[in-house]
């Protein structure tokens, strides 16, 4: 086995990567598994078929990528590739080989290999094919992601817009659910229609060969719309039309995104008619609840002063009894003195006789 000179690969996808090392010759599976330790997050090492199967199966989730010796007796590594892909047919699998005898990379490429090192292993050109089979994998799996996350804004899109997709002859090609609802029409009946059809389309202000031209320049429309139902009504949207393109740049086709702004410009209309009798309908009630208040104001003052005079009167009855009180007194006392005098004036006479 050569040894490592000059790197020519990415170690970073190797550094984050675990792989399956299987090889049953003790010599170069001591030599390639030091060597692969310096450069994988964690190796995994198999002798024979049984250990390898057993270590997959153990550590399916972790394995990123498997390097298998096919030269086994009574071919031996092609039944060990028969029995991975049985449990994974997508992992990627490289196989060594001193390919002696042809028919086995004739029988080992129907077991879906993703390549082939030639013994004796040159360390620097297999560390650079995984190296850029891991650079694939991550790829493959960041646009899995994407996919995803597209996937799901378009289910977004799908479900809060009326769709409706156009071919490079502006004729119809799709409509979403959303669309045949708001429309009326069937899918049959809008497949083939022309963007410029009167009775579906109507876009305001802009005539539609102006919204062709910006199309077809690949720039994108923006504008409200008014479309047709099947039963002859019209509804309103604020739409945007703007081109797919292919990788090579050329447009692909068309696709229409509105949103539903009225079904009918009458509710719009009744609805600001309602509003306006809301507010009228206040402001008489504000004004009876002003006239109201504005009433019992007045009950509240009469009474107060009422209140008020009745308690003037009450203290101004109290005073007089007060001084009669007084007067009364003084009479009393007078009067005690009176019938005092009268008794010593009574007893003197009686002495006198």
């Amino acid at each position: 086995m050569s040894q490592l000179h000059e790197c020519t690969f990415n170690k970073d996808y190797l550094s984050a990567a675990t792989i399956l090392f299987i090889e049953n010759n003790e010599k170069i599976r001591s030599e390639a598994t030091e060597i692969f330790t310096a450069f994988f997050r964690k190796v995994l090492v198999a002798t024979d078929i049984n250990d390898a199967i057993n270590i997959f199966k153990a550590n399916r989730m972790d394995i990123d990528i498997i390097l298998t010796d096919i030269d086994m007796p009574d071919f031996g590594g092609i039944v060990l590739l028969a029995e991975l892909r049985k449990i994974d047919w997508d992992i990627p699998v490289l196989i060594s080989s001193n390919f002696s005898d042809p028919n086995i990379l004739l029988k080992a490429i129907k077991f879906n290999l993703t390549n082939y090192i030639v013994k004796p292993i040159q360390l620097n050109t297999t560390l650079k094919i995984m190296s850029d089979i891991m650079l694939k994998k991550q790829q493959q799996k960041e646009l899995a992601i994407k996919n995803n996350e597209l996937r799901q804004f378009m289910s977004i899109l799908d479900s809060y817009n009326i769709i409706c997709e156009l071919d490079l002859n502006f004729k119809i090609t799709l409509a979403n659910d959303s669309f045949l609802m708001n429309s009326g029409f069937e899918l049959d009946e809008l497949i083939g229609l022309h963007f410029n059809n009167k009775n579906i389309f109507r876009h305001s202000d802009v005539p539609d060969i102006k919204i062709k031209e910006i199309l077809v320049n690949g720039k994108t429309w923006v504008g409200f719309s008014k479309k047709m139902t099947k039963a002859g009504e019209f509804y309103y949207t604020h739409s945007t039309i703007l081109p797919i393109f292919f990788n090579d740049g050329r447009i692909k086709k068309f696709v229409e995104f509105s949103t539903l702004i009225s079904k009918y410009e009458n509710e719009i209309q009744s609805l600001r008619k309602h509003i306006f009798l809301l507010k009228s309908e206040n402001l008489k009630n504000n004004s009876e609840l002003r006239k109201e208040r504005e009433h019992y104001y007045n009950i509240a003052h009469n009474l107060q002063s009422q209140m008020d005079e009745n308690v003037n009167n009450a203290q101004k009855n109290l005073f007089e009894v007060y001084e009669l009180k007084k007067q009364n007194a003084i009479l009393r006392d007078k009067l005690k003195i009176q019938e005092k005098r009268f008794e010593e004036f009574q007893a003197t006479i009686m002495s006198g006789r």
